[in-house]
């Protein structure tokens, strides 16, 4: 989605607003920033163009860390990484800009982000930004490396052209690696299995059905379902879900109509895991759906599977984003919780900073005979916001499965499980309301202090900084633009607030032990991961610490500033 997109949808939740003064500060102001720091400066970078780079200075210093002062940091780790330390100082921007350009022998891609344009900040220099720069290629030595760096810049206008006049730089680390630990092996392993969703309704937030993109995504699960030890792989969608067999050689197999899985799917299918609901010691497949029907396929014996949705008493619902189990009430069978999303066919999130007219999540428990119920009202869990994804866990390690369930347009809820099958919210409490735009969920210990921490993986809107511009019409419902008339200071900061939650990026909880987390997320390093769907958290160094992987990506159009 690129900034127009963002800003149009933004806009179309909002009651009307007068608009023209910002559409002349998008024009001669946005417009022009976003050119200079978005697509000029990163072309020049990958080009190693210099003299183009210090044209776009207003200045011939820069402060903060400079280019000597950096050193190497976990010499016992895979990569090599160098920090920039130091007290800092000034430092001429064409030594500063020759070393990073000397770093690279080849730049793939370069980007700068903006984080935010302080624009009631103004000072002589001009208006303060913090920014990302990120520059991805290959040293000289062969190495792979990636290059980042945080600054504060100014923003102003010299002789009618926007020019960067001062620069600081704030932090700066380097990662290389001779060889790249992981190889992309999806075509030598026989995956040809391309996404579509074909049967899901267009999203009416972004436009009408004919030349809308905007459909329901779909996940994947991945079990040994034929006991061979070898593990398989779903991969749903519509029409073409598919049941790949591995071969235990590299290689796996399309078996989807062998196993008895439908060809093609009848579901606008999205979410999906393998979980044993009968405890006959084989994977069965839960798959939801925005349209068409959740579905329940029971594993008879050796990957084999039939469908089961009636016989079980799954409910059909609708708009389901992805299925997540745990046995919450200790029974030994384990239950569904399936997060719901909101009508994206006919309708649109309300409020659009924390939306409630979701269809709601249901809880399905699990009666051990081969059946569900659907105990949603007595537990407890209808969250109704327009939610993507959730995830089990015993967060105050009592003993009792505990979810988190992620809203796309707003708060998320933290239900912790009160042992009598019931669930209390503890999201406000507990310091995870959270309030951006959730797509995925994970838990994982990754500071090995015994406690789960939280992943909420959200949208980081590259174009996020013109929203706060004053003269931007915020999407203000009208009872909140009535109150700005007696207290519009509360008013801006309130709605910055809000809207800052929405773009700013993922979010990393960490446990404090005692009920409550605290947000580090800037700390760690991890609020820029662009705009996030699943993440997982994993070794994948085997270095006995838990590693972060983030997927993000959107649709955009030619002007690649937003993804």
């Amino acid at each position: 989605m690129g900034p127009r997109l963002l800003l149009t949808a933004l806009l179309g939740l909002s009651a009307p607003v007068a608009a023209a003064p910002w559409e002349v500060t998008r024009r001669t102001v946005v417009d022009p920033i976003s050119a200079m720091l978005h697509r000029r400066l990163p072309a020049l970078v990958k080009a190693h163009d210099l003299d183009g780079i210090l044209a776009l200075y207003a200045t011939d210093t820069g402060t903060g860390l400079r280019w000597p002062d950096a050193r190497i940091v976990y010499p016992d780790a895979e990569e090599e990484t160098l920090r920039w330390e130091g007290p800092g100082g000034a430092e001429p921007m064409r030594l500063r800009w020759a070393g990073l350009l000397a770093t690279f022998a080849a730049v793939d891609k370069a980007e700068l982000r903006i984080d935010r344009v302080h624009w009631r900040a103004a000072d002589p220099a001009g208006w303060p930004a913090d920014v990302h720069l990120v520059v991805r290629g290959t040293r000289s030595d062969g190495a792979r490396a990636q290059l980042e760096q945080r600054a504060v810049l100014h923003l102003a206008q010299r002789d009618g052209a926007w020019l960067i006049s001062g620069e600081e730089v704030t932090a700066r680390h380097l990662v290389a690696r001779p060889e790249p630990r992981y190889v992309r092996a999806t075509e030598a392993a026989g995956i040809e299995n391309v996404h579509t969703n074909a049967a899901s309704p267009a999203f009416h937030l972004f436009g009408g059905p004919a030349d809308n993109p905007i459909r329901a995504s779909s996940g994947s699960a991945v079990a040994d379902v034929d006991g061979d030890g070898c593990e398989d792989v779903f991969l749903a969608g519509s029409p073409d879900a598919a049941l790949y067999h591995n071969n235990c050689d590299g290689t796996f197999t399309d078996v989807t109509v062998a196993a008895g899985l439908p060809r093609p799917y009848p579901a606008a299918a999205t979410g999906a895991v393998f979980f044993d609901y009968d405890n006959d010691g084989w994977p069965d497949l839960f798959v939801t759906a925005v349209r068409g029907g959740n579905r329940l396929f029971h594993n008879l014996g050796g990957g084999r599977f039939e469908d089961v949705t009636e016989r079980a008493h799954v409910p059909a619902g609708r708009w389901g984003s992805m299925p997540v189990v745990a046995d919450y009430d200790r029974d030994g069978f384990l239950d569904v919780y399936v997060v719901g999303m909101g009508d994206h066919e006919h309708d649109t999130p309300d409020p659009s900073y924390d939306a409630r007219n979701g269809v709601g999540g249901t809880l399905l428990h699990n009666d051990g005979d081969g059946t569900f119920t659907d105990v949603t009202a007595r537990a407890g869990v209808a969250h109704h916001g327009w939610d993507l994804a959730a995830a089990w866990a015993d967060y105050d390690e009592d003993g009792w499965p505990d979810l988190y369930v992620g809203n796309e347009f707003g708060g998320n809820a933290l239900y912790h499980n009160n042992g009598d099958g019931t669930f209390t919210d503890r999201a406000e409490a507990s310091g995870t309301v959270d309030g951006g735009s959730t797509m995925g969920v994970v838990w994982g210990d990754y500071d090995g202090d015994g406690h789960l921490d939280l992943f909420v993986s959200n949208m980081h809107a590259n174009s996020g900084w013109a929203l706060f511009h004053p003269d931007f019409p915020l999407p203000i419902p009208l009872r909140f633009r009535l109150l700005s008339l007696v207290a519009p200071g509360v008013v801006r900061r309130r709605s910055a607030e809000i809207v800052d939650h929405l773009v700013r990026g993922s979010s990393l909880y960490h446990n404090n032990g005692d009920g409550t987390f605290t947000d580090v997320s800037d700390a760690a390093g991890v609020r820029d991961a662009q705009w996030g769907w699943a993440a997982e958290f994993l070794d994948y160094d085997d270095d006995g610490r838990l590693d972060l992987y983030a997927v993000d990506g959107f649709v955009s159009g030619p002007i690649l500033d937003d993804v």
